[in-house]
């Protein structure tokens, strides 16, 4: 937890300044001193202001120090003096978490959602255990995913996080019922769709507000086809294509334009052997995903299984020419030369396959057979 923002967040570093206390001065409130050697945050728009005359009082208040302990604990939290500053706060005001979340508050409702995260996390320096803040946390994390879309890295930083900080609440709070309703939207989105549905029925037998059970029996109701779909193509990968067929089959009527669907049903037949039938489910998948790697490739294969090596050839090409560093794909160009007897560009394939993944059974398998038909 944290990892994963934290390098955004120690940008915002460069907006505090130190002040170091004279040799012979403390800074105290109430009961607790603090001495020379902490350096004191304050907000650099704070020391801007006071340097342009811009305050009537030139000096620094326990307020603004306060303020930059908060941002320092929420920014990095293995700053050198944050125990310090956690002391000091908790000494101040035994209540600080809870002012620091109230803080937090206000910033996300003026839409100032990194200030907000920057308290949210502040607290749970304080208390890593406290639900409230835990809970927003997360869920501003989750809004920040969504508003940086432009920003993939960002994107899924953001939104990984928000997924684990929910994912913890739920083992240290098992009957908070806002995180399984925020999870099942987090599985949904990652396809896992029985997960959702189990962690779905999961708030709904916790208690969740009617507004929000509507929400949720919505989508169970319209995630029934994706579960079918997540067991068809697991029966596939797990080498069992009869059964695949049978679950995915019948949503190919409903969704004639879903290629992943086209995709799996096309992968259960050329497991069966039925290449003709495959090649027609990848062209369909093709139409609809043109340069999607994957079905260039499945093509491939069904092409050369059929002995049509030049159109084989065709479509290994192309995903190669889409994206030149996947091993698999060049040994079978690499093969793919081989029945055409071109074995000067086998050789050139499949070696770059080779210096791709050394270890590659296959590979290897086909630099052997190269040898064996060109000695």
């Amino acid at each position: 937890m944290f990892l994963r923002i934290e390098k955004y967040l120690r940008k915002r570093a460069n907006e505090i300044v130190f002040i170091e206390l004279k040799e012979d001065k403390y800074f105290k409130a109430k009961n607790l001193k603090l001495s020379k050697d902490i350096s004191l945050p304050i907000a650099l728009q704070k020391v801007v202001s006071k340097v342009n005359g811009k305050e009537e009082n030139d000096k620094f208040s326990l307020f603004d120090i306060i303020q930059g302990m908060i941002f320092m604990l929420g920014i990095d939290k293995d700053f050198k003096y944050n125990k310090d500053y956690k002391e000091f706060l908790l000494n101040f005001d035994e209540n600080i978490k809870f002012k620091i979340l109230e803080q937090g508050f206000k910033y996300a409702q003026n839409d100032r959602k990194l200030n907000a995260l920057i308290c949210f996390k502040a607290s749970l320096y304080i208390d890593k255990e406290d639900i409230n803040a835990l809970y927003n946390y997360a869920r501003i994390c989750e809004e920040l995913a969504f508003d940086t879309e432009d920003n993939n890295d960002l994107n899924y930083d953001f939104y990984d996080e928000s997924l684990e900080v929910f994912e913890v609440i739920i083992e240290k709070y098992p009957d908070f019922s806002l995180a399984y309703y925020h999870l099942g939207f987090h599985y949904m989105n990652r396809k896992q769709y029985k997960k959702a549905e189990l962690i779905w029925k999961t708030c709904i037998e916790k208690g969740i507000d009617e507004e929000k059970e509507m929400e949720i029996l919505n989508k169970l109701s319209e995630n029934n086809y994706k579960i079918q779909y997540e067991e068809g193509y697991s029966l596939v990968l797990n080498g069992r294509p009869l059964e695949a067929l049978d679950k995915l089959l019948p949503l190919t009527e409903k969704y004639p334009e879903w290629w992943n669907l086209l995709f799996f049903v096309g992968l259960a037949y050329r497991h069966l052997k039925e290449y003709e039938k495959a090649l027609s489910y990848f062209k369909r998948a093709h139409n609809l995903k043109p340069s999607q790697i994957d079905i260039l490739n499945e093509m491939g294969l069904c092409y050369m299984s059929l002995g049509k090596i030049d159109d084989s050839i065709r479509y290994f090409k192309r995903a190669v020419n889409l994206k030149n560093d996947l091993p698999d794909i060049l040994c079978n160009l690499g093969s793919a030369y081989i029945k055409k007897g071109d074995y000067g560009k086998a050789r050139e394939y499949i070696m770059k396959s080779y210096k791709i993944n050394p270890q590659d059974e296959i590979t290897i398998a086909w630099i052997k057979e190269l040898e064996k038909i060109t000695k």
